[in-house]
């Protein structure tokens, strides 16, 4: 028999079209969009510095380490669904950016397994509109084994003062698969 004839038959043809359909559905993507609602420097802030320089925790400057805990919704209202948690630090390593290592915690409720994405990354200044991206480096619970990308874009934005005062809202839209 032919090579040509050989990788025609019905037996390597299925064997081929099995391959490339597990390929295909292996490297499948969602999306997974939220809401996170920054406070920081303002009463009842969601993002607090811990560390300054000088020990100065009184602005948003260079060498700043900032710790956020912050629930996330599902459209721009704070007073819509939660759908869990942003966790993580800023750290600012310049004017104009800084970077984020940052957990989201999905609560599905009722559920007792932590759910979880893992995203690391540097962005420009929380002052920035234009979209960020970010690696989604692991996922656990339902979403054991995925990884991607991040969105961030800047909904809206308050500036308060000279200090770095500010309360922001972002779209995230993680694109992760396995």
């Amino acid at each position: 028999m032919g090579i040509a004839k050989a990788l025609t038959s019905p037996l390597v043809v299925a064997v081929v079209l099995l391959l490339c359909i597990s390929l295909v559905s292996a490297h499948e993507t969602h999306n997974v969009t939220f809401y996170v609602h920054d406070s920081i420097l303002v009463p009842n802030a969601n993002a607090l510095i811990v560390a300054g320089p000088g020990g100065d925790l009184t602005q948003l400057q260079k060498g700043v380490i900032l710790v956020t805990d912050t629930v996330i919704t599902k459209t721009t209202n704070p007073g819509s669904d939660a759908l869990g948690k942003f966790e993580g630090q800023y750290i600012v390593d310049g004017g104009i950016k800084y970077r984020i290592q940052a957990t989201v915690i999905i609560d599905f409720p009722g559920d007792l397994v932590e759910t979880t994405y893992e995203i690391l990354g540097q962005r420009t200044s929380f002052n920035s509109t234009n979209d960020r991206t970010l690696a989604v480096v692991a996922g656990t619970g339902f979403f054991l084994g995925q990884h991607g990308y991040a969105v961030a874009h800047t909904v809206s934005q308050k500036l308060y003062g000279t200090n770095g005062a500010q309360v922001n809202v972002q779209k995230w839209t993680l694109v992760v698969g396995k």
